[in-house]
Order: structure tokens, then sequence, then C-alpha cells
């Protein structure tokens, strides 16, 4: 993840910076303020654009986060893998 400029990280990992915008750091809320979770430290965590945008759909933080190290062990959780360039 980055926070600030995807200048750097986009040449370190060889992406572009519109693939870099997918790992920019955000803070995810993790009972969303949707279902009345609250924005305070133990509701909030680092994620990546991507993972906060898929896991808003998902509802379940226990399922996601399962999900997600199924997913990181495999190699498969980006469609752009850090250092495969793609346009």
């Amino acid at each position: 993840m980055w926070l600030g400029d995807s200048s750097e990280f986009s040449r370190t990992h060889q992406l572009t910076r519109r693939q870099a915008q997918r790992f920019r750091c955000t803070a995810e809320h993790l009972t969303p303020r949707s279902m009345g979770g609250p924005t305070n430290r133990s509701n909030i965590a680092a994620a990546c654009w991507h993972c906060n945008h898929l896991r808003g759909a998902s509802g379940d933080p226990v399922t996601f986060g399962i999900r997600v190290r199924r997913k990181c062990s495999a190699g498969k959780w980006h469609s752009w893998p850090i250092g495969t360039r793609r346009s």
C-alpha cells in the first residue's frame, strides 16, 4: 500500500499510476457506518482501496478475512500482481 504520492510506488512495482490507485491506503470501517459502525480506532483498519471496495460489498469482515487470506496464499488476490506491468 502507499499513502501520499503514487509515483514511487508505481515505479518500484512496475505499475501504471492508474493501476497503483488500487493499492492506495484507505481507512476501512470493519463494521460499516451504514450498519451503525462507529468512526473510532477499534472499528477502523488500514486497507488498500481494492480490499476496501470489495469488502464493502461483502458485509461480514470475518468471512471476508478468510477469503483474503486464502486468495493471498494462492497469489491471486489482486488482478494486477505487483511487479507485472500491464497496460
